[in-house]
């Protein structure tokens, strides 16, 4: 990832909208960012992480202070970040949540959002193009810091991170999550199949504990010793014989059952025979009464026929009746109207005439209102003519102001222009001066290179003098313990060749030299030597020479340097004191002509940056010069036109004038309104006489049509009562039950009740007669029949003994169920257990080897192949470490097994050249560890990119951490960052730290004052 350009408005202290374009820098890949102390440097990888991560490069900031308070609720805060990822270019635009100026409103609360670009395709939704910038560069927030930008006080957070948490953010860079999950996969695995293994023994003793072993002693004792081959076994035989007694105990119960049922439905059969003829009866003495309801409902029937015959013809009687005197009042009605309506006409005649004459009143008004508007037109045209009259007095006095105005402003021109032409001579001059400011510091630049390469050279020939002195005393040190190892050695001989001599016999050869003669025997010394004494006298002698040759190798290899670098530096090194001297002298007097050439670069950089201002002055002025002229022609020609209008306006007022007949306008309004009001009587009267007559018509006809139907109707009725009459006549000789008919009329609840008693003696007697032929048909089929006594004293006794069977045959059934049900689930276990076992074992083993085990000293699969990464980084960083620290530490990964039982193999230790020891990174110095640091780092970004793990680090953002650097330091440090050039990385540092502003070509200069900071690129 490489940042292409930066937009932040209205973001940290930054109040206005600024601009970091990083392609200015050119071929410069390192640049600095300076500035005072809360003007904002850090500000600017604020702005880069919230633009890629949605968050801040420290742990100090939040999202809530992201907008500037300098800027107000109108200013929107945002920040637009467009960056380059191999051969593709992103855009990201981000806004906090903020109140913001609104588009209905003046303000509003503006939501956080988000605008990624990738090509043609836009993200708009915050949790989507967080994950696909992720996804994009490769590294998760946490990891972009530790690798990408490293901020104030977590430079070493990298460096001193456990194996657990270097674990996490390698993965991510070389894509090893393959790995990590090939051991979860695993671990999955062997925990299923032993949970599965340990589930089966669980349900295979429950299991055992459900089998009724109906104290089978050979069962019981496999289920104790868990033998489930025999249990098995045993449980078949047990079943078989449980099944036998279970088939008989149901045949028994079965053979009960079927003869209780036939002796329930004998005895059923005799008591309802007994039953049917008492019911027999009962409803032969029902039947006479059941006739005579009959034959009364039958007379009923017909008396009521004949009534409703007799209602009707009295019905159509009186019908006809009210017709007749209808007839009467509509003949009156009628005459009536006719009278009303002859005189309604004569007045319609009268008003018609009236009405017609209408029209030429209505052309009068017209003319009389044509004269009215006359009026209002002179009216407006008056007030018009003094509106006119107004604006010329008013255009005339802005005429004249516009002239003073245009002369101010052609004063002003020219004072514009003077200041640009001294400021083009300004940055004319100041062109030289930064060449001269550039030879000087490329010239100081190489006088400091030279300084800190004498001032190596004579720190390392004081340290070469220590070091003689060091050796000049090993060395006598060496040779004093030799001596002393030598003496005890050779004492210690001597008593050995003592005891020998105490052994040896004339004759008898030596063991030593194979004489046979002794004429000199050794005697015991004063003093014994031990042979202990003579093994640490031993070990003392060898500490010596270990460090006899230590120093000797530190001797040669200082030496060697010495003479390498004094080479390069053309010079002998005795000669180098002096000449850093000389240098020191050099550098100090250049030191103050820099200082003052860059003094007085300032002041002209200052007025430099007033170009831009007077620039616009100058255009602002230039267009209110051309605005004020068309002001002026635009007034001028205005005042001419309004001019020529006002004659205009009194010619038409005259003409008007001379056209009107009456006095005054009210005298037309009165006469106008005179006679509107009576076109309003005259059309009223008209109407309301028309709508009489319509009324009277319409009622007229509606009462001449009910007139004709009425009596139709009455005629109607006459032969419609004729009719009935001879019906009902007809109706009363066929009943023969003469004029005395309604007395046999019946009540209707009387007749309802007789209905349903004659219903439910049918009803009982058919089903009386079905069950009679059933009890019948019954007994001439069975067989055995009894007395009802004898056939209940046998049901009894069935009945006693079918629960005993019931008993007998349940508890064999739950037997034997309960004990088929375990010996299924045992063999299904059985089946089934013994591949899991042998999953189980290659699973588990697996599992346990590849998530870490003590075999592989806990580290697992995954930090195996990060492993070798991770050396690869190391040794990437050590290249820059060496170049940092003078070939003093070496960076190495820890194979000392740490405390606990936690992720091992990926710690560090530093291996320390003039101690020859290693320790641990958390015992480095804060310089030291903020070089070990940035050659981790860098070391880590080398890697990404040979490997191409999926991760593509071109950028390195440090905040602070020179300041704990001393000069040699610095000067390794800030080589070491050039060095990135020639591979094309863009490194950015922010320091306080003054001679990198002079070793640093390109600069970000941030400026603050009391409205809120500025920033620009210098290159």
């Amino acid at each position: 990832m490489r940042p292409l350009k930066l937009i932040m408005n209205a973001f940290g202290p930054y109040k206005d909208t600024v601009t970091i374009d990083f392609t200015e820098f050119n071929q410069s890949s390192l640049f600095l960012i300076s500035g005072p102390t809360g003007a904002g440097k850090t500000t600017i990888f604020d702005a880069i992480a919230y633009a890629l991560f949605d968050s801040a490069s420290g742990d100090t900031r939040g999202k809530d202070s992201f907008k500037s308070d300098h800027a107000t609720d109108l200013d929107l805060c945002y920040v637009e970040l467009e960056f380059e990822l191999g051969k593709n270019t992103y855009k990201v635009r981000r806004e906090p949540e903020q109140t913001g100026p609104g588009t209905r409103t003046k303000t509003k609360q503006v939501k956080s959002s988000v605008e990624f670009h990738q090509g043609k395709s836009v993200t708009t939704k915050i949790a989507e193009a967080n994950q696909k910038i992720q996804e994009l560069i490769g590294l998760t927030y946490d990891q972009f810091r530790q690798i990408v930008m490293l901020p104030q006080g977590a430079f070493k957070k990298m460096l001193e991170s456990n194996s657990r948490q270097k674990e996490e953010i390698f993965r991510n860079i070389f894509e090893t999550d393959i790995y990590e999950r090939f051991q979860e996969e695993l671990k999955k695995k062997a925990k299923d199949l032993s949970d599965q293994r340990k589930g089966y023994e669980l349900a295979l003793q429950e299991t055992f504990k459900r089998i009724d072993s109906e104290e089978n002693d050979a069962l019981e004792k496999a289920i104790e010793q868990f033998d489930v081959k025999t249990v098995l076994n045993e449980l078949e035989q047990l079943l078989n014989n449980e099944n036998e007694k279970l088939k008989t105990a149901k045949a028994k119960v079965m053979q009960l059952q079927e003869e209780k049922i036939r002796q329930t439905k004998l005895l059923e059969m005799l008591e309802k025979k007994e039953k049917l003829s008492e019911e027999k009866a009962r409803l032969d003495e029902k039947e006479k009464t059941v006739a005579q309801y009959k034959t009364q409902l039958d007379q009923h029937k017909k008396a009521e026929a004949l009534a409703q015959a007799q209602s009707n013809v009295k019905e159509t009687h009186e019908e006809k009746e009210t017709n007749q005197i209808r007839v009467l009042e509509l003949t009156e009605k009628i005459k009536q109207i006719k009278i009303d309506l002859a005189n309604v006409e004569e007045r319609y005649q009268t008003a018609s005439k009236d009405y017609a004459k209408l029209d030429e009143v209505r052309k009068e008004i017209q003319r009389l209102k044509d004269e009215l508007k006359h009026y209002e037109t002179i009216k407006e045209k008056k007030v018009r003519l003094s509106a006119l009259e107004k604006e010329e007095k008013e255009m005339q006095t802005q005429t004249e102001s516009l002239t003073e105005h245009q002369k101010e402003l052609k004063g002003n021109l020219e004072k514009v222009k003077e200041k640009l032409t001294q400021i083009t001579k300004i940055r004319e001059e100041l062109t030289d001066d930064y060449k001269a400011l550039g030879i000087k510091k490329e010239e100081q630049s190489q006088l400091n290179q030279r300084f800190g390469a004498l001032k190596e050279i004579c720190q390392w020939r004081e340290q070469g003098v220590k070091l003689k002195k060091d050796f000049q005393q090993a060395k006598r040190r060496l040779k004093e313990i030799r001596e002393n190892w030598q003496s005890a050695q050779s004492a210690y001989f001597s008593q050995l060749s003592v005891v020998l001599a105490g052994e040896l016999e004339e004759g008898e050869p030596c063991p030593v030299c194979g004489s046979v003669d002794h004429p000199e025997k050794a005697h015991a010394q004063p003093e014994d030597v031990t042979k202990e004494q003579v093994a640490e006298l031993k070990k003392e002698k060898e500490a010596a020479e270990s460090l006899f040759n230590r120093l000797v190798t530190q001797s040669e290899h200082l030496a060697d340097q010495v003479n390498k670098r004094s080479e390069a530096l053309g010079l002998a090194p005795t000669d180098a004191e002096a000449e850093k001297e000389a240098i020191k002298e050099q550098t100090e007097a250049l030191a103050q002509t820099i200082t003052a050439l860059q003094t007085e670069n300032e002041k002209k950089e200052k007025d430099v940056k007033q170009e831009a201002m007077y620039t616009e002055q100058l255009s602002d002025l230039e267009k209110q010069e051309r605005e004020m002229a068309e002001a002026l022609s635009k007034n001028k020609a205005t005042i001419e036109n309004t001019r020529t209008r006002m004659e205009e306006i009194i010619r038409e007022i005259t003409e008007l004038e001379e056209k009107l007949t009456f006095e005054s306008k009210e005298q037309v309004s009165d006469l106008i309104k005179t006679k509107e009001k009576r076109i309003r009587e005259v059309e009223k009267l008209e109407k309301n006489i028309r709508e009489e007559q319509n009324v009277l018509k319409n009622t007229l006809a509606a009462f001449e049509t009910e007139w004709n139907l009425t009596g139709k109707r009455i005629k109607e009725l006459n032969e419609k009562e004729e009719k009935l009459t001879g019906i009902f006549q007809e109706q009363l000789k066929a009943s023969e039950l003469g004029e005395k008919y309604q007395e046999l009329l019946l009540e209707e609840e009387r007749v309802k009740k007789m209905q349903e008693a004659i219903q439910v003696y049918g009803e009982a007697r058919a089903v009386h007669n079905s069950a009679s032929k059933e009890v019948t048909d019954f007994l001439e089929k069975a067989q055995d029949i009894q007395t009802k006594e004898e056939h209940e004293n046998h049901l009894s006794e069935i009945a006693a003994g079918i629960p005993e069977w019931e008993q007998t045959r349940d508890a064999y059934l739950k037997i034997a169920s309960q004990n088929q049900a375990a010996k299924e689930t045992i063999k299904k276990y059985q089946e089934q257990s013994e591949h899991i076992e042998a999953d189980y074992q290659l699973y588990g083993e697996l599992s346990r080897m590849a998530n870490g085990a003590k075999e592989t000293d806990y580290v697992s699969f995954e930090r195996y192949v990060l492993g070798i990464y991770f050396e690869e980084i190391l040794e990437a960083a050590n290249i820059r470490l060496a170049l940092m620290t003078n070939n003093r530490y070496e960076m190495h990964k820890k194979n000392e097994k740490a405390k606990g039982a936690g992720p091992q193999g990926l710690d560090i230790d530093v291996f320390d050249h003039h101690t020859g020891k290693s320790r641990g990174v958390s015992t480095l110095s804060g310089g030291e560890t903020f070089k070990a640091s940035l050659a981790l780092a860098l070391g880590l970004s080398d890697v990404i990119q040979s490997q191409n793990g999926g991760v593509s680090v071109d950028t390195l953002f440090v905040d602070e951490g020179f300041g704990t650097l001393d000069s040699d330091s610095l000067d390794n440090a800030i080589q070491t960052l050039l060095d990135l050039h020639e591979r094309g990385r863009l490194v950015g540092i922010i320091s306080h730290v003054e001679e990198l502003k002079t070793r640093i070509q390109s600069h970000i200069i941030v400026e603050k004052n009391a409205s809120g900071s500025q920033a620009y690129v210098q290159a």
